[in-house]
């Protein structure tokens, strides 16, 4: 069993990371692009050592060549992004099935999507919206914890919801508003830092876009690994 539903998390994965990578490429990346270009190069760091060497660090790190290498690591990437996602979700439908009785569908898969859309997506965002190139952000190691936190507690909410019985069912409220009772963690600053006014409008007016973009690509990925899965499920079902 566990081998085929690696096989159909593939199979959902290939077709779903697929259509983020074409929503990227022609909704999200351009805008990223367009920020790259007023990012301000930092500068060459040189480090003495004791026997008199010196070397410097770049503080840019090794990344993909624009064009296809770029494209090739952003699809492997979304296909990863989409197999541990499809896995998720097949374990989650067969529990729901086993446990609750929930049928399994395309239709029914399209709501498991937009349950996760709201978990890892769209509820995290609400209190770290997505960034682009040159925006002052908080440190990184906070932003990665409260993500996890909000995703554990927003899953936690919505399974509460749906499976928990009775009065039970207010423990969703807690689970849903512990992520903000301890706060999203801000920066210092607030918005960009880019000595030029002109460029600092154009980069929020890239900001709001890339905001619309984003939800929207993410919104369709959801929707398409949700529908894809339970569809694929179903079939698996049978077979």
């Amino acid at each position: 069993m566990f081998r085929s539903m690696v096989l159909t998390a593939l199979s959902v994965a290939l077709a779903a990371g697929l259509v983020l990578s074409v929503l990227q490429t022609f909704a999200v990346s351009p805008i990223i692009y367009a920020s790259e270009v007023f990012e301000v190069a930092e500068p060459e760091i040189v480090v003495a050592h004791n026997d008199g060497h010196t070397h410097s660090h770049d503080e840019q790190a090794w990344g993909p060549q624009d064009g296809i290498e770029r494209l090739a690591y952003t699809v492997l990437s979304n296909v990863l992004l989409a197999f541990g996602f499809a896995m998720i979700l097949l374990a989650c439908m067969f529990t729901a099935r086993d446990k609750a009785e929930f049928k399994i569908n395309w239709f029914s898969g399209l709501v498991w999507g937009l349950a996760g859309y709201l978990t890892f997506f769209l509820v995290p965002a609400m209190g770290l919206s997505p960034e682009i190139p040159s925006m002052e952000a908080a440190a990184l190691e906070g932003r990665q914890s409260w993500w996890l936190l909000v995703v554990a507690s927003t899953g936690l909410g919505i399974a509460s919801l749906v499976f928990v019985p009775g009065m039970a069912k207010l423990t969703a409220l807690v689970f849903f508003a512990a992520p903000w009772i301890v706060g999203a963690p801000q920066p210092e600053v607030h918005g960009f830092m880019h000595p030029d006014a002109q460029a600092v409008a154009t980069l929020e007016g890239l900001q709001s876009q890339f905001i619309y973009a984003t939800a929207l690509a993410n919104g369709l990925f959801w929707a398409t690994l949700g529908g894809l899965t339970g569809y694929a499920a179903k079939r698996f079902v049978k077979a």
